[in-house]
Formats: C-alpha cells, sequence, structure tokens
C-alpha cells in the first residue's frame, strides 16, 4: 500500500492541499511505524502549542511535496509522549525542544539535555499558566 492510500483511509482533513490526522498518544507508535514502513520516510519538524487546556503536539512530515501533519492531543496536567527517535531518528532535537520550551515528557527518549534555556530561564516557557 502506498503512503498516500494509507493516508485517505484515515479520513483526514485537507488543508491547502495538505493533510491532517489526528490520534491519539496511544495509537500514534504503531501509525508511524506503519507509515515509516510503507514509505513516509522524512520528518521536517515537531511543533507543539499550548491550547489553554491541553498540549497539541505535531509531527509534520514532508511527502511528495505535500506536507502530512499528525496531531495528537495531551492532557496539560499529564503531557506525556512516547519517542518517536526509534523511528524516525531526525525527531531527537524536535523532542528535546518540545520537552524544554513545553514541558512534555518524552518517554524513553535517549537524551532529553537541553538545548536553549540555561539554569536561570524560566521552566517551560511557551506555556500558557
Amino acid at each position: 500500500m502506498h503512503v498516500e492510500s494509507y493516508i485517505e483511509k484515515l479520513n483526514p482533513k485537507m488543508e491547502n492541499g495538505n493533510y491532517w490526522i489526528e490520534t491519539s498518544a496511544e495509537k500514534l507508535i504503531p501509525l508511524l511505524k506503519h507509515l515509516k514502513a510503507i514509505g513516509l520516510e522524512r520528518i521536517s519538524a515537531i511543533t507543539g502549542n499550548d491550547t489553554g487546556n491541553k498540549i497539541d503536539v505535531i509531527y509534520h512530515f514532508i511527502h511528495k511535496k505535500k506536507t502530512i501533519n499528525i496531531r495528537v492531543s495531551l492532557d496539560k496536567k499529564k503531557s506525556e509522549i512516547e519517542s518517536i527517535t526509534g523511528i524516525y531518528h531526525g525527531a531527537n532535537l524536535f523532542e528535546r525542544e518540545l520537552h524544554e520550551m513545553l514541558g512534555v515528557e518524552i518517554r524513553n527518549h535517549p537524551n532529553l539535555k537541553k538545548l536553549f534555556l540555561c539554569d536561570e530561564s524560566p521552566q517551560t516557557p511557551l506555556r500558557k499558566d
């Protein structure tokens, strides 16, 4: 099965010709493993957004000049998600930034040391509290 065919079965939202897929934290790893196996090779970014009562984590992939965005909404009080570095090695720095700036706990990440902030910086500066 091709990436496009599989994604169409997920009933994505389309915006400006790009895909938006919603999934849960529990379904993320199996979904990404399957997508990688059928040809989704390149992660371009991971972004996070504090919406006030939840944290949205968005995984951005490039495939044949289209962006595939996969959104996982996390409970703000218990915002944790499994690392995807075992599937996409390029996620390493993005996950570290997500952890540092929004306080998302990245389970099984190989190295969550800080990237940007010094010890005197505010903790999780992109969170709305």
